[in-house]
């Protein structure tokens, strides 16, 4: 067994106060001996709280909106923390998993250093100064600033065309999304004490994988950087490989290794016989391993760690023509969405991961993207176990600085992010910027504008990437189709761009990361926020209207691209799947986790209907044109059937009939040429349904109106309530 190390963790105690005379480093409140009642009116005193998390959450009644929440950022805030020492502790880590933005460390009026981010852990070294007599006292300044700088000319669009001077992408956007207030800020996961006898990883291992012989046969590779106070020391490295499916045992080695005084990086490789592979839900499913990693001395477990991986090879494929990632040497079809559970990521846990992500895979979905952000480490925990792909972004989107010490800082933010995550199978690729511009002008009628692709620091973050993560594949700057090192479009036709959604007719698309509409709450939910449900109190009594719309468009755009399968299309990303706060209407479920269901039933039922592996759907304009099959999955569905019924809205049949077609592995087919009368202005119902030859039914579709689509809504996008960050619609 290995010698556990001590873990104090820290999670009551803490104290805070708010610096709004930015004086806490001239006043030392570093300093034990500190006392804001002493020294007038300048500093306020010392205010208990509950527990570790974003300040918002622990003091604004409403943290979505509100000029009020402003103030948090205005001014650095403090955080005192007295505990004590364990006993026997001669050696111990102060390890902080996430605090956001910047932190300022001291312990016992000793400054540890300093750190920039919101999501990735950082930690001291402390056991030297670790006091025996008297409890430890822990200070940490933390601020999140508010960015003063526009892009100049662009000061009418400031939230749009502030130059965002943070790595974070959870702070004061526009358009309804970010409201302008929002700037989350403090300590927000946990802050632990870990006591150990000299010899500690000094980062997380690194599992990377290569497939060969066809399959039959895969090298692991391990890198685990271990840090050694006193040394040398010899020890042997152990790794075991198990599969967790049946925790039976498929590789193992061992070697004596060297350790020095200092960090030692210790390496290690073994092949797996015909390994399974990781792959998505609807392509056979997830397998996963565990690395068991032990450093041994005398027959003891000095050190051990545990890494959970796949076995699987992403790609992407890029030409003028395509962008096409290609999972385990197969093109993978994407059916996706964006994902952003929560503006605040504390309120995010792994049993909301699973009911989203659960919920996704019914709905057809085998990736997220995740959108200028991170999520906690359940998260990708729970789309490796569900057979889900993920696109991570980085933080970076729209206008920031582009000099050499912000591309500094933000290829160290980036790296720290790839370290974190890069072991999960799920990751397909890392997206380095979204929509960027830098320092230049971005948008004019909401199209990207006068945008240089290759603005810093994209090709660093990208080269950063292939260094730490050589195996993965990048996107640049989403966006930006042309880009030889982007690839991906978003299109918002008939949403934010303007015009209506069958203006896409006939476009042909490489792979759109996203794509979209608003549409409200139901009335009953909008009403657990009375603020906004009297701010549209002209627009809820027709939310089934806005929720139909969403479902036409959301299921136009889907049928679209699937009937492009590989031609040149190879996927899709909706955003987003729900609401992120609950005046932020993008989602197809609400901030509270129910479908936009009102009228014919919202973005949901369009995934249900056309966003699931298998797929029949009609392609049409004024008139029926073409039926296509889709099949996304790995299977050959051999003969088929398709059958569709054309019906008046009294459900009086007006024509009928079938086509026989065979569907093979992830293939597109089109079926026939479909015609049935039409007359102008008359409103029909068109079902369609795939069976196979043993009469099972494969895939079932409706089009309820499809000749008459609804207008696009008046007032949309351009009508917002910016106090509270909102669309209005039409509302006054």
């Amino acid at each position: 067994m290995p010698e556990e190390a001590t873990v104090l963790d820290l999670p009551r105690g803490w104290s805070i106060l708010q610096d709004v005379h930015h004086s806490g480093e001239k006043l030392a409140i570093y300093r034990r001996d500190w006392n804001p009642l002493g020294i007038g009116q300048c500093v306020s005193p010392w205010q208990l709280i509950e527990r570790l998390d974003y300040l918002q959450l622990l003091f604004a009644e409403q943290p979505y909106f509100g000029r009020e929440l402003r103030y948090f950022n205005q001014a650095p805030w403090w955080y005192r923390l007295e505990f004590p020492t364990p006993d026997g502790a001669k050696r111990a880590t102060l390890r902080f998993d996430g605090v956001d933005y910047y932190a300022k460390v001291w312990l016992n009026e000793t400054l540890l250093g300093e750190h920039e981010g919101y999501a990735e852990p950082f930690e001291f070294e402390v056991g030297h100064l670790l006091s025996r007599d008297t409890p430890n006292l822990l200070i940490v300044q933390v601020s999140s600033p508010w960015d003063e700088r526009v892009v100049p000319g662009e000061e009418d669009l400031r939230c749009w065309q502030v130059l965002r001077g943070m790595l974070k992408g959870t702070y004061e956007h526009d358009d309804t999304f970010v409201q302008r207030d929002v700037n989350p800020i403090g300590i927000w996961r946990p802050v632990r004490l870990i006591v150990h006898q000299g010899l500690r990883s000094a980062e997380p291992p690194h599992v990377a994988t290569a497939i060969a012989a066809e399959g039959a046969r895969a090298t692991v590779s391990v890198d685990w950087p271990v840090a050694l106070d006193e040394g040398p020391r010899q020890a042997e490295f152990r790794l075991r490989v198990v599969a967790e499916a049946d925790g039976r045992q498929v590789a193992r080695a061992s070697a004596p290794v060297r350790l020095e005084a200092g960090t030692t990086a210790l390496r290690a490789a073994v092949d797996v016989e015909k390994p399974a592979l990781w792959n998505t839900w609807d392509r056979g499913g997830a397998a996963l391993y565990r690395a068991d990693l032990e450093i041994v001395e005398g027959g003891t477990v000095r050190l051990a760690r545990s890494v959970s991986f796949g076995i699987r090879d992403v790609a992407v494929r890029r030409t003028p023509d395509e962008t096409t990632f290609l999972l385990n040497g197969r093109p993978i079809y994407l059916r996706g969405a964006t994902y952003w559970p929560d503006l605040y990521i504390s309120r995010s846990d792994r049993g909301r991961y699973e009911r989203d992500v659960a919920a996704a895979v019914r709905a057809g979905i085998n990736a997220l993207r995740i959108h200028v952000h991170t999520e906690n480490d359940e998260f990708y925990e729970v789309c490796d176990r569900l057979g889900v792909l993920v696109l991570q972004d980085f933080d970076l989107n729209w206008a920031f600085p582009t000099d050499e010490a912000f591309v500094r800082r933000a290829v160290a933010v980036f790296g720290a992010m790839v370290r974190r995550l890069r072991n999960h199978p799920a990751i397909l690729a890392w997206i380095c910027m979204n929509e960027a511009s830098g320092e230049q002008p971005r948008r004019r009628g909401g199209e990207p504008h006068g945008c240089d692709v290759n603005v810093r620091p994209g090709r660093e973050l990208a080269a950063e990437a292939h260094r730490l993560d050589p195996g993965r594949p990048i996107i640049k700057n989403s966006g930006y189709r042309d880009d030889p090192d982007s690839g991906d479009n978003h299109d918002y036709t008939g949403s934010l761009g303007g015009g209506h959604y069958t203006e896409i007719r006939g476009r042909k698309e490489k792979l759109v990361t996203e794509f979209g509409i608003d549409a409200p709450p139901a009335p009953e939910r909008a009403c657990l926020v009375p603020r906004i449900a009297e701010r549209l109190k002209e627009v809820l009594p027709r939310t089934a209207e806005l929720h139909d719309y969403q479902y036409h468009l959301i299921k136009f755009y889907i049928e679209q691209y699937r009937m492009q399968k590989y031609a040149p299309c190879s996927g899709y990303f909706q955003f987003m799947w729900i609401d992120f706060c609950p005046q932020s209407f993008y989602g197809v479920y609400d901030y509270w986790g129910c479908p936009k269901a009102e009228g014919i039933g919202g973005g949901l039922r369009a995934m249900e209907e056309s966003n699931l592996p298998v797929g029949l759907f009609m392609e049409y304009g004024e008139g029926p044109i073409v039926l296509h099959a889709v099949n996304d999955l790995p299977d050959d569905l051999g003969p088929c059937e398709a059958r569709w019924t054309v019906t008046a809205p009294d459900g009086a049949e007006i024509a009928s009939g079938t086509a026989e077609l065979r569907l093979g592995p992830d293939s597109h087919v089109r079926v026939c040429d479909l015609a049935f009368p039409v007359a102008q202005g008359a409103r029909i119902n068109v079902a369609l349904t795939l069976a196979a030859a043993d009469g099972r039914v494969l895939a079932r579709n409706v089009y309820r109106d499809p000749f008459n689509p609804p207008p696009h809504p008046a007032g949309h996008p351009l009508r917002m309530d910016h106090e509270i960050g909102m669309r209005l619609w039409w509302a006054m």
